[in-house]
């Protein structure tokens, strides 16, 4: 199974460990609502290696990747990326993806729910080589989340971070080696991804915790990102994506670039685009102190059963209980009462999303 190149590292500072879709993963240091806190509050520093991540020529990158995936690649403008997705032959999500223009190269990471060797058979069928360097083994990638991620960020790499805007990319320099820096993240609150060669990913993650601890934030596992992908509604390919699949239902046609020939499962997609939208995905919550929401149970709207739970989770901002219903279309929308489990059980409701307001808002980095 592969693990993080700083699984030691990760360990001595306290690291759970637990298997996920074939690799190794951080699930936690300490529990989740103190992870939580420190990402809404603060900083988490969270171990991101079991990313896919692959370094294309540039040439090669843009007529490679642009028949996988489902966005447009060759619209990639220099210094900026791509948030899109790549399906299986039946056009069901099977990874969500970054592509970044990086000078004379592309990066393209992977976050997903295949295994290693079944995402390599849909890349790269034929063995070629197509996708340039595999450099997954040889890197450490951290996100760097929370309110106050980008003064670690400006102090460890300089203060021309703070104009870089969201989806956009940078290389920089740390011990002499060069680290790739993405401006993502999927928590609401401000976001970094750091590619660093195996050279110097020690150094860097013991200054980047240092200066995490320095702020009164925490190591954070990836457990605790699920619960600020659902109350920040970023999508969630081990969560929503996992369970539904298909990309329209999950609300990811603003992924594709439907003007494009072609691109791995385009088919089916279309096909189904075509026939019309039956059902999608809409926020719900439980009243403050009701029980937790269980993953697949059955929601029930006027006595009749109507579609079931696909992801859920805990906000400590709200302190509610959140979750994602997969619903008819003709009743996904917020306002309205559902029971779960049985026409009578315990209510729901069905929110506009995200209901949270990201402290993150709150700062202007162009004044700093």
């Amino acid at each position: 199974m592969r693990a993080s190149l700083l699984r030691p590292h990760l360990a001595q500072a306290g690291a759970s460990f637990r298997p996920r879709h074939g690799v190794e993963v951080v699930a936690h240091f300490t529990d989740r609502a103190s992870e939580y806190a420190a990402i809404r509050n603060a900083v988490g520093l969270t171990d991101f290696s079991f990313l896919r991540t692959f370094a294309i020529p540039e040439a090669q990158a843009i007529d490679a990747l642009d028949v996988l995936l489902a966005g447009n690649v060759p619209k990639i403008r220099f210094g900026r990326v791509l948030h899109t997705f790549l399906a299986d032959p039946h056009g069901h999500v099977v990874a969500d993806c970054f592509v970044a223009n990086n000078d004379q190269e592309f990066l393209f990471t992977c976050e997903s729910i295949l295994s290693d060797d079944s995402l390599n058979s849909l890349l790269d069928p034929s063995g070629s080589g197509i996708l340039g360097q595999d450099l997954t083994p040889d890197i450490a990638v951290f996100s760097l989340d929370g309110y106050k991620a980008w003064e670690i960020v400006k102090k460890v790499f300089g203060p021309d971070v703070l104009g870089l805007p969201y989806l956009s990319i940078e290389n920089y320099s740390f011990a002499g080696q060069p680290v790739r820096l993405i401006r993502a993240g999927k928590t609401s609150e401000f976001g970094y991804l750091l590619f660093a060669p195996k050279s110097a990913a020690a150094e860097l993650f013991e200054t980047l915790r240092t200066e995490v601890t320095a702020r009164e934030g925490r190591l954070c596992g990836v457990e605790v990102h699920d619960d600020l992908r659902l109350d920040g509604r970023f999508f969630n390919i081990h969560a929503e994506g996992s369970q539904v699949r298909d990309p329209l239902p999950l609300g990811l046609q603003w992924m594709v670039d439907f003007d494009k020939p072609d691109f791995l499962g385009a088919a089916a997609i279309r096909e189904r685009r075509a026939a019309g939208l039956q059902s999608k995905i809409i926020g719900l919550a439980a009243p403050q102190g009701a029980e937790s929401i269980v993953l697949g149970t059955e929601l029930f709207h006027e006595g009749r059963a109507a579609g079931k739970v696909v992801a859920q989770g805990f906000s400590p901002v709200l302190s509610q209980s959140l979750a994602l219903g997969l619903l008819p279309i003709d009743i996904a929308y917020s306002g309205l009462e559902f029971r779960r489990s049985q026409p009578d059980g315990p209510a729901l409701r069905s929110i506009s999303m995200p209901p949270i307001m990201p402290r993150s808002l709150s700062v202007k980095l162009d004044e700093m």
